[in-house]
């Protein structure tokens, strides 16, 4: 502990009291010292990290998951206290989670109603999508080979009956076009890919890939706390459902550099189903719309190859297709001064696709302007003046720091679930008119009635630790509270006992 003492003492500006800690959770480390002395500075070789390891190991017991928080309290004078302890409450140490079965608005639960024919029923493939695929793929091998001068390496092709046992381990049908390409080729994870940038996965990967966890596909945002709450929707509007994970979901391609393609069994109202969705690096915000089924993406690809709109392939003697999946931006920024927000939304071009929107450093704003955005869904206002708080009726979560601003102009907000208000005045009575709000953090707010919030029906809420010691008196809380978050700097025993008494309490 001696060594760790002496981490801390050179990362604390020296001879000051402070709190040095380091948070660990799942293999990684964070750390926040407080006071606040900005960017962490101090040893940062690699003995010190190894030294950090050896503490891990030590305190962590086998089998033992949860984050593990250690403290170095140091006093100024050379004397310094320390301490440790697992999160009680939640993967996160200042996070408790209450009802760990809780969803945001659009984020299903598993066990979403199976779509009609995609139950899986044994029967062979539909021979007119093998003779589609089949003559796509007769195609595409003759451009392999005049291009290359080889042909494309293909997997080993699956059977019928192969492909009914996946079927009956997923408890689904795959698109027709789909089950073609297993008995046709197997796989192409060793070419570009037939569907460009995308190579077909092995059957058994596919099949470990949709059971594993949660049924189908992503959903990695779903947390009661997590970052990206606010589920946007994919281009162009009504094809892809506007969910954050989906049973019927089925991952079967990936371009093995962080993006996966996934079949939609389950589409929107002007979808089809079967078409092919993506997620991953290359994707900001929703999911993105690849193309109507498998064969129309051959289809595309075969137009480059007719012409010859290659790439070169860098000497690996593979296709290299240019057929990039189009980049749709949902996000604006923007630094509104002194300027009208009207004619700052007049400049952004993207203003029609924009589903969340920053804007910075206002001195007023009128938020009727937002017509000009809308599809707009997620609102964040930083260091504004005065704003006027007339929101569209399309936004769902808003990020609010103004010196002045009057949360009574939300009453009756139909859509509004999220809300963090920072630096601002709140006067409880104003939440308890938005009828669809869930989502709250006021850590950074002056409220006025802190233990009249129990009396809100929200889901998850952050405070600051002097607002949970208000709530904490009172001896209420939220009846259906799914979530508290503790935020801002707080000693470790002083969040164990803040999370114990919120388990014991719900």
């Amino acid at each position: 502990m001696a060594a760790v003492a002496r981490i801390a003492e050179r990362e604390l500006a020296p001879g000051r009291p402070g709190v040095w800690q380091v948070v660990m959770t799942g293999g990684s480390w964070s750390f926040k010292m407080f006071p606040d002395r900005g960017p962490m500075g101090g040893d940062a070789s690699f003995e010190r990290f190894d030294l950090i390891r050896e503490l891990e190991a030590a305190l962590r017991p086998p089998g033992e998951t949860r984050t593990l928080v250690v403290e170095v309290a140091l006093d100024g004078r050379g004397g310094a206290e320390f301490a440790h302890a697992f999160a009680p409450g939640g993967a996160s140490a200042d996070t408790v989670v209450l009802d760990p079965e809780y969803r945001h608005p659009h984020h299903p639960r598993p066990g979403m109603p199976r779509p009609a024919g995609v139950e899986p029923t044994g029967a062979p493939t539909d021979p007119e999508a093998v003779r589609r695929v089949g003559e796509l793929l007769e195609e595409f091998v003759g451009h392999h080979r005049r291009l290359t001068g080889r042909d494309p390496e293909f997997g080993e092709v699956r059977t019928e009956e192969e492909l009914a046992a996946a079927e009956r381990e997923m408890g689904l049908r795959l698109p027709e076009e789909v089950r073609a390409l297993y008995l046709l080729i197997g796989d192409d994870m060793r070419e570009t890919g037939v569907l460009g940038r995308y190579k077909l996965m092995p059957l058994r990967e596919v099949v470990s890939e949709y059971l594993e966890g949660e049924p189908g596909a992503w959903g990695w945002n779903d947390g009661v706390f997590a970052l990206d709450r606010v589920v946007l929707e994919a281009d162009p509007p009504g094809v892809v459902r506007r969910v954050s994970r989906s049973d019927w979901w089925v991952v079967a391609f990936t371009d093995l550099a962080g993006n996966y393609c996934a079949v939609d069994l389950d589409p929107g109202p002007a979808g089809t189903p079967g078409q092919l969705i993506a997620y991953g690096r290359d994707f900001f915000g929703p999911v993105g719309y690849v193309a109507e089924s498998v064969t129309a993406r051959m289809s595309a690809v075969l137009e480059k190859l007719r012409r010859d709109d290659v790439e070169p392939a860098e000497g690996s003697g593979r296709l290299i297709v240019p057929l990039y999946d189009e980049d749709v931006d949902y996000d604006a920024s923007e630094s509104v001064g002194s300027r009208d927000l009207a004619e700052v939304l007049a400049d952004v071009q993207n203003r029609e696709q924009v589903q969340q929107l920053y804007l910075n450093d206002a001195e007023t704003l009128d938020l009727r302007a937002l017509t000009a955005t809308p599809r707009l869904r997620n609102l964040s206002i930083n260091r504004a003046g005065r704003v006027h708080l007339r929101l569209p009726d399309t936004v769902e979560a808003l990020s609010l720091e103004a010196r002045e601003a009057d949360l009574s102009e939300l009453a009756g907000h139909p859509a509004l679930w999220d809300l963090t208000v920072k630096g601002g005045k709140v006067r409880t009575a104003d939440l308890a008119k938005l009828p669809a709000l869930s989502c709250v953090d006021l850590s950074g707010a002056e409220v006025d009635d802190v233990a009249g919030l129990a009396d809100l029906d929200v889901r998850a809420l952050t405070l600051s630790g002097d607002q949970w010691a208000v709530l904490r008196a009172s001896g209420r809380l939220p009846a259906h509270l799914a979530g508290a978050r503790r935020a801002g700097n707080s000693r470790v025993l002083e969040v164990v006992d803040w999370s114990h008494w919120l388990l014991a309490t719900h």
